[in-house]
């Protein structure tokens, strides 16, 4: 199982992960649910959480949905992970850097933890044209009823965006607003402890 919040490198995540393997691996993925993680765990499922720092991840989302607010997307990220904080012993944390850096040694740590062996992957640049295949299959396949951290759900008519510099400024003026000081230091405290267990890049 691979899953995070969204904008945390899952489609790279899952695509470099079957890039890597000889053959097709099943793998639940980008249901953005805490409960999917706990019962993987329950399962005894290996378990990769991805987690990336609140700001870029909250930003990155609002700036693609426009429907979503910074406040409500923030409030998402605490939904995810919080949860999961009791927990963070029994799965592997991957950061946003070091998958996209040094994805093998995640891997690495994902067979050490579980007792499995899964094919490193290895950032060639062969490989990664593959990922960037992978992905954009993954992502035109991707359907469903909206977004359940936030509570909300995509209106019909609402079209993704690409986000242009100002407008990505004003949603990180926006984060860092004084109403949103709560929220903050509860998600700058969700990540820096789960940081604790994140393996990074070995580069």
């Amino acid at each position: 199982m691979i899953e995070g919040y969204p904008r945390s490198g899952n489609y790279f995540a899952v695509a470099a992960f079957q890039v890597a393997q000889p053959r097709p691996v099943p793998i639940a993925h980008h249901t953005h649910a805490p409960a999917n993680v706990i019962a993987g765990l329950r399962l005894g499922v290996p378990v990769l959480v991805l987690v990336r720092d609140p700001e870029e991840a909250v930003v990155e989302l609002v700036g693609i949905k426009p429907f979503l607010s910074v406040p409500l997307a923030l409030r998402g990220y605490l939904r995810f992970y919080e949860p999961l904080l009791r927990l963070g012993d029994r799965f592997v944390a991957g950061s946003f850097e070091g998958v996209t850096a040094d994805f093998g040694s995640v891997i690495r740590q994902v067979n050490e933890r579980f007792g499995v062996h899964f094919s490193e992957f290895e950032h060639t640049k062969e490989n990664l044209e593959a990922v960037e295949v992978e992905s954009a299959r993954l992502a035109g396949s991707r359907t469903g009823p909206g977004l359940p951290l936030m509570r909300t759900e995509r209106p019909p008519e609402a079209a993704e965006a690409s986000g242009t510099r100002d407008s990505l400024d004003a949603l990180h003026r926006a984060y860092r607003s004084s109403s949103l000081a709560g929220l903050r230091r509860r998600a700058r405290r969700v990540h820096d402890l789960l940081v604790g267990t994140v393996v990074e890049s070995s580069r």
